[in-house]
């Protein structure tokens, strides 16, 4: 006898990987090295699109914008979800005199996996502006987040809005520690597959309704980028001589750091819900 998790595991391999009988690769096909190698291309993707946005912008006013002092806040989220289900059914006639009597039984076997992984990282406008990177630089792949992701415009519009005074981001000290600018992106993707197989004999049929064998996999990626004013703030560390060393460091302002978590909590609850139901 095969057991169930082997029988799976089997189907899974030639429809989805894994099936929620173990942790989901971040890759779709291939091995670590492929999975390596998409979110290498998704970070190079989204740094080149960091550098390209704010350098377009200085291009565009050489004598300077308000953003200039600020800093940029950027979290990816990606989220793999796959599910696996078993359910066999079975219908037996077994024809006694002239009344029809059926038995029926089934069994239902599922399992699902969730992986989340996440990468935060805090740039400078100044450390961004003027370095672009070269076409052979980015994967621009087809979808996801290794496409255009339209930071560029975002920052634009809102240029184009301070100038016309629809908000103003730089002319009081108290708005200055209030402005924050947000920009999210986020891609999800469903793959599902599933086999019918049916068996009818004299007195037994096997599957007569539903799938026999399904899986599906889902993929959220999510990319969110905060900006903010940048403040100085002093970090004290601890020297091998066992001294305390005090260092100077750029950080965002609190209603900008405040935004960009409670937006990245929202969007882990929002996906693991929508995963959640999707699992159903």
């Amino acid at each position: 006898m095969v057991s169930p998790r082997l029988f799976t595991a089997v189907v899974c391999s030639n429809l989805l990987a894994g099936c929620g009988l173990e942790v989901p690769d971040i890759q779709e096909y291939g091995g670590r090295l492929e999975g390596q190698r998409f979110v290498q291309e998704i970070l190079i993707n989204i740094t080149c699109e960091l550098r390209d946005a704010f350098t377009g912008l200085h291009e565009r006013y050489p004598k300077g914008t308000f953003i200039d002092d600020w800093g940029v806040q950027m979290t990816l989220s990606l989220s793999f979800d796959e599910k696996g289900t078993i359910a066999p059914g079975v219908s037996w006639v077994p024809g006694i005199g002239n009344n029809e009597f059926t038995l029926g039984a089934g069994l239902d076997l599922s399992s699902a996996a969730t992986r989340t992984n996440k990468i935060n990282a805090y740039f400078l406008v100044s450390e961004l502006q003027n370095a672009r990177c070269s076409d052979g630089d980015r994967p621009n792949g087809a979808f996801l987040l290794q496409s255009n992701l339209k930071l560029s415009e975002w920052l634009f519009a809102a240029m184009n809005a301070s100038e016309r005074n629809a908000i103003k981001f730089n002319t009081t000290a108290l708005a200055f520690k209030e402005n924050v600018l947000q920009h999210q992106v986020k891609f999800t993707i469903a793959t599902t597959a599933a086999v019918t197989p049916t068996w009818e004999l004299t007195r037994f049929t096997a599957n007569t309704s539903g799938d026999f064998f399904s899986a599906s996999r889902t993929r959220t990626h999510d990319l969110l980028i905060t900006m903010a004013p940048a403040v100085k703030a002093i970090v004290a560390e601890a020297a091998k001589n066992g001294r305390t060393r005090r260092t100077i460091v750029s950080q965002p302002i609190q209603q900008g750091a405040e935004l960009h978590f409670s937006t990245s909590v929202a969007t882990s609850i929002e996906t693991g819900i929508r995963n959640a139901l999707q699992r159903q």
